[in-house]
């Protein structure tokens, strides 16, 4: 560092001498090469002294931010090793004496000083430890804590043992009560439809919205609700050869669901989850599907049944009644699927109730129970 100051002192006088060397060979014309060769001389000189001097610079301020960053250190580890004492007192005076022989009922934080920081910061995962070994009221407390903590945690498991029996007992009384209920469905379910009608020649318990009139007969005098009762009748069949609209079947079918939803939740409560759905098959497959496929998706859905639709197929179809067919075809039945079940019927219209007698026999004769049957509406004469 001295000696770039002196180079300094040197390089400064030596320029000015070069520079009136220069002015002196230039103002004689003979003189003009030696004086260009003294110029760059006395420049390189001045240069060499300036970038010296920056270089100086440049270490000096390196060397004091590195001071500064070590002092930086030495005062967050005295930081670090102070809030040690002041957390763990007793440990501290320990420490105090292990290291330096100084006894002292108080440690202040002036007597912290960088060298006993660094040397306590050696120990700083064992001042807890020694702060319950040398501390009596820490390590009274911390025990207490202790006992707390395992009594609560004792409370916890008791109450959450508790708790798990309490929902074993009704978990367990639950299954018996589903378990009797589902013991006496064969007696519940029918009292569910005592007061429903029945009719002549027939035990069935039957509900229907609308009375149906005979269309050949009443059409030339017809009322209004005769009418109504005829489209909602024809619009749900959603016969293709009848040319029923797609808005005028899903009006039908959005009313009829409505009717049957109502009827079945007023009826049987929460046990329509233990009830299937059947309903009476058309003169062929197809015919089935576009009057009762969409029909019995929704109502099972809603009600939480079971959806028989699949389980019975028309394999040979037949000509209807109403065209004046017999009504006769082939249906094939997934026998093991209705053993045991609670069976409601449905169809379109009742006229003398025979084909509902003649499912209902099938149906039981697989060991099926009907319970009722549903039907948009009853033919009267």
């Amino acid at each position: 560092m001295e000696d770039n100051g002196c180079l300094k002192a040197i390089s400064y006088p030596f320029g000015y001498w070069v520079g009136v060397m220069i002015g002196a060979a230039i103002a004689k014309d003979s003189g003009m090469v030696i004086g260009g060769i003294l110029g760059v001389v006395a420049v390189y000189f001045i240069w060499k002294a300036v970038e010296e001097e920056q270089k100086a610079a440049r270490e000096r301020e390196k060397e004091n931010e590195r001071l500064r960053r070590e002092q930086e250190a030495k005062e967050r580890k005295r930081k670090e090793a102070i809030e040690l004492a002041r957390k763990y007192p007793e440990a501290t005076k320990h420490y105090f004496s292990e290291f330096w022989g100084i006894y002292k009922s108080v440690i202040y934080d002036s007597d912290i000083t960088y060298d006993r920081a660094e040397k306590l910061l050696t120990k700083r995962y064992s001042f807890e430890s020694e702060e319950l070994k040398y501390n009596a009221a820490l390590r009274a407390k911390v025990e207490a804590q202790k006992e707390a903590e395992r009594r609560r945690q004792e409370a916890k498991r008791e109450a959450e043992r508790r708790e798990a029996e309490r929902k074993r007992r009704e978990e367990e009384l639950a299954r018996q009560r589903k378990e009797a209920e589902i013991r006496n469905l064969p007696t519940t379910l029918p009292a569910c439809v005592s007061s429903w009608n029945t009719h002549s020649f027939s035990s069935l318990k039957h509900k229907y919205y609308y009375d149906y009139y005979t269309y050949s007969v009443y059409k030339d005098n017809a009322s209004t609700s005769m009418w109504n009762t005829w489209r909602t009748v024809w619009h749900f069949k959603n016969d293709p050869s009848k040319n029923v609209s797609s808005y005028e079947h899903s009006n039908a079918l959005r009313t009829v669901i409505g009717l049957v939803e109502d009827t079945l939740r007023t009826t049987f409560g929460s046990k329509t989850e233990y009830l299937t759905l059947v309903c009476l098959t058309a003169s062929t497959q197809r015919k089935t599907e576009l009057r009762y496929k969409e029909f019995a998706e929704k109502v099972c859905s809603d009600l939480n049944m079971t959806n028989a639709f699949s389980h019975i197929q028309v394999v040979e179809g037949g000509s209807a009644k109403h065209d004046g067919g017999d009504g006769s075809r082939k249906v094939s039945y997934d026998r093991y699927f209705f053993r045991g079940k609670y069976i409601v019927l449905f169809d379109d219209v009742r006229t003398s109730g025979r084909s509902l007698e003649q499912e209902r026999a099938m149906l039981e004769s697989m060991g099926a129970q009907v319970i009722c049957a549903i039907t948009i509406a009853q033919t009267t004469y």
